[in-house]
């Protein structure tokens, strides 16, 4: 910050809020949240110690940066020195909310205790001879999460405030993930507002409000910033026929044949796919999903030309040290005696060498078999698709991207999630 004159800026208060409680009511948002798989929020030495309130405000925040870029607001980079507050004192519309140097969050969070005994353990999923990946233990269960109003932005109610929360947590809930490892298949969980029902309208219309602040920064837009309007959104379901799910586990990957590492082996899976303490299975499939996808990316040809050239499949799919921009969740079960898990991501309008972000929609619909949008319907399952490699029969998809439509409008459609071919034209849908 070397360099930088800034305002001081007062912090607005809101009148009901002494510093420590709030005299009436309506004073906070329980949000209670159940895991469909682990749940990890970062810790030491790479293993999750406990619950980190950092890491799911992180992942709040990230999604509303994304949802304001997608509304057309400004959203600064908070990783650079490009961050707020600009030399004014002026704050974009996501630290208005969030925080930033000067500015105090507007809301304060509180979630459970919950110490990881456990942290030392993990699942290693070897997938024909490759380096593999190694699942240490999350947070499974039901956690409670309380959020406390510190202040309210300019020309905010305090349902504004609480509404733009319930926005951010339904998105999360009904098509991605909390924390910072929903590449690697934790983080998918269910929401529970306490009562409270999101009013999208009002959200919008907080949003709205927000754009007017008399210290509103203007933030130039950055196309290499998660924008909603460059996200694919996925849901497949699947069933695994004659086979139990230990047993399709293990046809996928290299059986472990050591004593330690199969003991560790049976332990481990037996952790994520026997249901206990009300808490459900998970199928820890993701990696296994990971390396065909990672494959097909890398194999795929045009006119005998790669496609995908190194920094692009990195980029994707990620590398040692750099996340990757696609998102790949753990299985849980549904109705019917199904298993769902997600594939989402967003993808930038340029990738580093010659690929854009039309050319990998497109091959991302052709690998998933998706042949309709917004609507379940069974995917197509030759041998170009991902369902041929994992050995997936009647796999059904719903399939998102941004159409034409505006941003408002968009965002509305996705919130009310997938619908099944019945109710096409109507009001049925699904979360």
């Amino acid at each position: 910050m070397a360099g930088r004159t800034v305002k001081s800026t007062p912090k607005r208060i809101p009148p009901d809020y002494d510093g420590s409680t709030v005299k009436r009511g309506g004073n906070k948002l329980v949000v209670k949240i159940k895991t469909l798989t682990p749940l990890y929020t970062g810790g030491i030495d790479g293993t999750m110690d406990r619950i980190h309130e950092t890491g799911i405000l992180g992942s709040l925040r990230w999604w509303y940066e994304a949802i304001v870029r997608g509304l057309g607001g400004w959203a600064c980079d908070p990783t650079t020195d490009g961050r707020c507050p600009d030399n004014e004192g002026n704050y974009c519309d996501v630290c208005a909310v969030f925080g930033a140097t000067g500015l105090q969050r507007a809301f304060r969070m509180e979630g459970p205790v919950w110490w990881n005994e456990q942290r030392d353990r993990r699942l290693t999923i070897k997938v024909r001879g490759n380096r593999g990946w190694f699942l240490g233990r999350g947070f499974m269960g039901q956690a409670d999460l309380k959020f406390i109003p510190l202040r309210l932005p300019e020309g905010w109610a305090r349902e504004d405030l609480w509404q733009s929360l319930l926005l951010i947590w339904t998105l999360i809930a009904r098509w991605g993930g909390l924390g910072p490892k929903t590449q690697q298949g934790y983080g998918v969980v269910q929401a529970d507002f306490n009562g409270k029902t999101l009013n999208v309208e009002q959200a919008l219309q907080a949003f709205e409000r927000l754009k007017k602040r008399s210290d509103r920064r203007e933030v130039v837009h950055n196309d290499n910033r998660p924008s909603l309007d460059g996200f694919f959104l996925t849901k497949a379901r699947f069933d695994l026929g004659k086979h139990d799910a230990k047993e399709w586990l293990l046809n996928q990957i290299q059986k472990p044949t050591l004593g330690r590492t199969k003991q560790e082996f049976e332990e481990e899976s037996r952790w994520y796919l026997e249901p206990s303490n009300g808490r459900n299975p998970v199928l820890p499939q993701a990696p296994v999903v990971r390396y065909y996808l990672r494959g097909l990316i890398k194999q795929t040809k045009h006119n005998s030309q790669w496609v995908f050239s190194h920094n692009d499949r990195h980029l994707l799919m990620g590398e040692q040290g750099r996340k990757s921009l696609i998102h790949v969740s753990h299985a849980y079960p549904v109705e019917n005696n199904l298993w769902e898990f997600r594939i989402w991501g967003w993808i930038p309008e340029q990738l580093p060498d010659s690929a854009n972000r039309s050319t990998v929609l497109q091959h991302l619909r052709r690998w998933l078999g998706v042949s309709q949008e917004r609507i379940w319907h069974k995917a197509q399952t030759n041998n170009e698709t991902l369902w041929h490699r994992l050995q997936m029969q009647n796999v059904q998809v719903c399939w998102f991207t941004k159409g034409s439509e505006k941003p408002d409008s968009y965002l509305r459609v996705l919130l009310n999630g997938c619908e099944y071919a019945s109710s096409r034209g109507g009001s049925g849908s699904e979360g």
